[in-house]
């Protein structure tokens, strides 16, 4: 089997106000283990979290003014992972004609987030996937951060999953109603867009907010390869937001996700970011629980699933995953594009 042409894309790897010259983060991207601190320089190093000397790792060490310091014979490392002193040998005078260098990984900050990039080529992107930037309006946003024990696979597929989201989050965001929905899908490439077309209720607690004529909703989901979902939906009466989700594969059943979420909600809007908020945490709460319990049995069971009408959408995700963690290019896929019937 070729290798996996998943470390050619950006991955999250800390938000960047968690990122200064006195701390340093460990962090892990598929599979791969991570020391994340910021140089004298001010810029980002995204190292492996191994210590030259004797294999400490870098992420237990002190960081101070821009270098990390391994905890284990005090091995010092500074902007760009250069070694700039080893105590053993006098220091900082020791290290000029050594040339020492952790090894280092490509790295972006964009939208508040420091990117990492584990094994850059030709075909990786040039920069990360670019959050939705709505103008007008009275638009607000807020950032969450999340842990699941479950497969990116599974992960990405639940955000854009719509029929669990009438018994996982009932009452929240939608009940059991039967409701006809009739939706286009389309995959070209790496991109999967889902279009609802009828919706007009079943929103949950908040219908009476966000819908309460009842008319025709516009949503849309995006999933863009290899790990990023965007939920949008647009209200009749003009209210807006968007559930921007980048799910990070720390190893084959963890994922960590980011999601930043952009609402417009009118004269709402600058009132509406502590409950918005306390309700997004809850249904990702919800989301953990369910996921963790599926990863749970997957491990003693096997992924085994039945396939429904509703499941080509994670069908045609899951095949961009694993297409790209077999080796090959997604360009391989063939394009999709059909009119999917089913009921929530």
């Amino acid at each position: 089997m070729s290798p996996s042409l998943l470390p050619r894309y950006w991955y999250v790897v800390a938000e960047s106000h968690e990122l200064t010259q006195n701390t340093v983060l460990s962090r892990q991207v598929l599979d791969e283990w991570l020391a994340c601190y910021r140089g004298r320089d001010g810029r980002t190093v995204v190292a492996q979290d191994r210590c030259l000397h004797r294999c400490g790792k870098l992420s237990s060490g002190h960081a101070q003014d821009g270098k990390l310091t391994c905890r284990y014979h005090g091995w010092v490392y500074g902007d760009g992972g250069r070694v700039v002193s080893i105590p053993s040998d006098g220091g900082e005078e020791a290290v000029a004609k050594r040339n020492l260098q952790a090894k280092t990984y490509a790295v972006l900050e964009n939208d508040g987030y420091v990117y990492a990039c584990l094994a850059p080529d030709e075909q990786s992107p040039t920069l990360p996937f670019a959050l939705p930037r709505p103008e007008g309006g009275r638009w607000r946003s807020f950032r969450l951060q999340n842990y699941f024990h479950n497969t990116l696979a599974n992960c990405v597929e639940n955000y854009i999953d719509v029929p669990h989201t009438a018994y996982v989050h009932r009452g929240i965001f939608r009940k059991p109603a039967q409701q006809q929905i009739r939706t286009t899908v389309t995959r070209q490439a790496g991109h999967v867009r889902v279009t609802y077309h009828g919706e007009t209720a079943n929103l949950g607690s908040f219908s009476w907010l966000l819908n309460p004529g009842g008319r025709e909703i516009q949503h849309e989901d995006n999933f863009y390869a290899p790990n990023v979902t965007s939920v949008h939906y647009t209200l009749p009466n003009g209210y807006s937001y968007f559930i921007t989700s980048q799910s990070v594969p720390v190893s084959e059943m963890e994922t960590r996700v980011y999601t930043d979420i952009s609402y417009d909600f009118g004269a709402f809007t600058p009132f509406a970011k502590w409950i918005a908020r306390r309700q997004a945490q809850k249904v990702i709460d919800q989301d953990i629980d369910i996921l963790n319990e599926q990863g749970h049995v997957i491990k003693k069971y096997g992924q085994k699933f039945s396939v429904t009408r509703a499941d080509v959408i994670h069908t045609l995700t899951e095949e961009i995953i694993s297409t790209l963690k077999g080796g090959a290019e997604i360009s391989s896929l063939k394009d999709y594009a059909r009119e999917v019937v089913f009921h929530v």
